[in-house]
């Protein structure tokens, strides 16, 4: 495959962010990975709705299989728990613990880091039409 196609150009983009943000949570929490703490904060952002496996799963455009592997391990490291919804217990319902709650915090800081360095150099009006034509190349593929 050709390395100056966009979806390859992309992807390695996404590997060196995943690589880099996976050290810097790996620094602080060493059983969290970057995909980890999204979900936290994401959870941490909605903390009055009822969040389930498929609403992670549609959120971070995953499989069923890698969302259920990520909240088991999530689960056994003490960050979310998972009970059972009261009309449907197949379905479940993600709750954070507080430990997940102290390790989202520590993380944020990190991450905004992270952003400023990733987004530096760049003008608003580019950063605004970046994040325009990734929202159209994500509206092709689906």
């Amino acid at each position: 495959m050709p390395t100056d196609h966009i979806g390859f150009q992309i992807r390695t983009l996404s590997n060196l962010i995943s690589r880099k943000i996976n050290q810097m949570v790996s620094e602080e929490e060493e059983s969290l990975t970057a995909h980890q703490n999204w979900v936290l904060d994401y959870l941490t952002q909605h903390p009055d709705k009822d969040i389930m496996q498929r609403d992670i799963e549609k959120k971070f455009s995953i499989r069923r299989s890698t969302a259920s592997h990520m909240l088991q391990l999530m689960e056994k490291n003490g960050y979310i728990r998972r009970i059972s919804a009261p009309d449907d217990a197949r379905m479940k319902k993600l709750i954070i613990t507080e430990k997940g709650i102290e390790a989202q915090r520590r993380m944020k800081d990190r991450l905004y880091r992270f952003e400023e360095l990733f987004q530096s150099h760049i003008s608003q009006e580019d950063l605004q039409y970046l994040k325009k034509l990734l929202q159209q190349l994500e509206e092709n593929i689906r």
